[in-house]
């Protein structure tokens, strides 16, 4: 179940998931695998969606998925600011 805390944890590491799994090496992850690679392929799923390249089917589909998978609606919006912070071009 993905919550607020590893949202943020994805965001620490800008979902580079070499540097949290080695920064956690010998100590208890927050994160499953499978969790971290559902925020993986979330911040790409949700990129299509924002940019209008995805059917309303498949936005449906993400939403259930996020609805299934997040403890909150807050967890589900901190997950779409995650998506911005990550793919948005960064101003100078």
């Amino acid at each position: 179940m993905l919550t607020s805390e590893k949202v943020e944890i994805f965001k620490k590491y800008k979902g580079y998931y070499d540097g949290y799994h080695i920064q956690s090496n010998g100590n208890v992850k927050v994160i499953s695998d499978d969790e971290w690679f559902l925020l993986s392929n979330l911040m790409q799923d949700i990129y299509l969606i924002r940019n209008g390249l995805s059917a309303k089917s498949f936005e449906k589909s993400v939403n259930e998925l996020l609805s299934k998978n997040c403890d909150t609606e807050e967890t589900i919006h901190l997950v779409f600011q995650l998506e911005k912070y990550l793919n948005e071009p960064k101003s100078n």
